[in-house]
C-alpha cells in the first residue's frame, strides 16, 4: 500500500486506542469488548486511516476514513484480520458491520445472515449456517405446534425449570436452544448438561446447542459485557439477534411460538424481550411471556442471584434457588473450579 502502513496489534497503546475510538465514533460505532487483535492502517503522517478488530471468531469495529475511500482500506483491514484468524486456526468467521458496507465485504467471501437498518451480520468459512441447519435434523420433532426458548443458564436454576415446564405444557414440542457462546462463568458443555439433567421427565422437550447463532458475541455482544453500554447499542444488537432467529431457527424448526421469562432486573434483557415482541409476530411467531417464579421472600429467581450467592458463600440461598442437579454439580470438582473463578472476580 503506497503511502500507508498496515499492522496488527494484540494490545493497543493508549493513543492508538483513542484514535480507534474516535474513528469508530465518526462512523456511529462503539469500541466494545476485549478484542484479541486490532488491525490499524496509518497514512504517511501516521494518522489512523482504517481499523478492524477480531474477538474470538467475530470481526467487528470496521471503519475507514472517508478521505481515503478510493483506497479500499476497509477491505484491506478485513483481509488482514482474516489472515490473522487463519494463522491462529480460525476458519469460520462472523463479520458485524453497517449496511452500507455489506456489499463490499461480499467480495471477500462473506454472505449475509441477518440485516437491519442499522447493522448486518455476515459469515464466511466452514462450518457454515447451512451446515448448522442440517445438523438440526437430529433434534426435529414431528409433533406440532413447535415452541422455542433460548437460554444461557449460567447456571440452570429452578426458575429455568419452571419456565421450561410452563412452555412445554403449552405446545406439543418445545426446543430449548442453549447459548453456545463459551464466555460465561459456567462452561457451555456443563451448562447444556445441566439443562438436560434438569428437564428430566419432560418428554416433549429437546435441548439444542445454538451453534453460535443465538445470543452470541457476533449477534448480541452487549449481553456478555460487564459494562453493557448504552440502551441504543443493545437495541441494535437485540434487533439483529432476533432477526437471525427468525431467519434461521423459525423456518428450520417450524417454530410458531417463542417463550420468554419476564425480566425484572436486567435492562439489556428487557430490551431484547421488547424487540422479540416487535419483530417475531411479523414473522408468524407468537411471543409468550411467562412470569418468573420467586423465592420465599418474593424475589424472582435468576442466575445472576445464584452467582452472587456463590460469590458470597450463601449456601442457604443456593439451596432455595437451585435444583438438586445443579447443587450436585457445584459440589463436584468441576463445580468447585467454577466457584473459585466466580469468587476470584473483583
Amino acid at each position: 500500500m503506497f503511502g500507508f502502513e498496515c499492522r496488527t496489534a494484540k494490545d493497543l497503546l493508549p493513543y492508538e486506542k483513542e484514535a480507534v475510538c474516535e474513528l469508530l465514533h465518526s462512523h456511529g460505532l462503539t469500541y466494545e469488548g476485549n478484542p484479541d487483535a486490532t488491525v490499524i492502517v496509518e497514512d504517511s503522517s501516521e494518522n489512523l486511516a482504517a481499523t478492524a478488530s477480531i474477538e474470538g471468531n467475530v470481526i467487528k469495529m470496521v471503519a475507514s476514513d472517508p478521505m481515503y475511500q478510493e483506497a479500499g482500506l476497509a477491505g484491506i483491514v478485513v483481509s488482514a484480520v482474516i489472515q490473522y484468524a487463519r494463522e491462529h486456526g480460525i476458519f469460520h468467521l462472523f463479520l458485524y458491520t453497517k449496511p452500507d458496507m455489506a456489499e463490499k465485504f461480499s467480495y471477500l467471501g462473506f454472505s449475509e445472515l441477518a440485516g437491519t437498518s442499522s447493522a448486518v451480520l455476515m459469515e464466511s468459512g466452514l462450518p457454515s449456517s447451512s451446515d448448522y441447519i442440517k445438523s438440526l435434523d437430529e433434534y426435529k420433532s414431528n409433533e406440532a405446534p413447535f415452541g422455542a426458548i433460548v437460554m444461557n443458564c449460567n447456571p440452570f436454576t429452578k426458575g429455568h425449570r419452571y419456565l421450561i415446564e410452563k412452555a412445554a405444557s403449552q405446545c406439543s414440542s418445545l426446543y430449548v436452544i442453549a447459548v453456545e457462546e463459551d464466555i460465561s462463568d459456567f462452561p457451555f458443555k456443563d451448562r447444556i448438561a445441566l439443562i438436560r439433567e434438569g428437564i428430566c421427565g419432560l418428554n416433549n422437550v429437546k435441548v439444542i446447542p445454538s451453534g453460535g447463532y443465538a445470543v452470541s458475541r457476533a449477534t448480541f455482544p452487549s449481553y456478555f459485557l460487564k459494562d453493557r453500554g448504552s440502551d441504543s447499542v443493545s437495541s441494535v444488537q437485540a434487533e439483529l439477534d432476533v432477526t437471525l432467529f427468525a431467519n434461521l431457527f423459525v423456518p428450520a424448526l417450524k417454530i410458531t411460538e417463542r417463550f420468554v421469562g419476564t425480566e425484572p432486573f436486567c435492562a439489556t434483557t428487557k430490551i431484547y424481550n421488547d424487540k422479540m415482541k416487535e419483530i417475531l409476530p411479523k414473522r408468524g411467531v407468537t411471543v409468550t411471556e411467562i412470569e418468573r417464579i420467586s423465592d420465599k421472600g418474593a424475589v424472582p429467581i435468576s442466575a445472576s442471584r445464584v452467582r452472587e450467592a456463590i460469590k458470597n458463600g450463601k449456601k442457604d440461598i443456593l439451596e432455595e434457588l437451585l435444583p438438586k442437579t445443579t447443587l450436585d454439580y457445584l459440589a463436584s470438582q468441576k463445580g468447585i473450579e467454577v466457584i473459585k473463578k466466580i469468587r476470584s472476580k473483583i
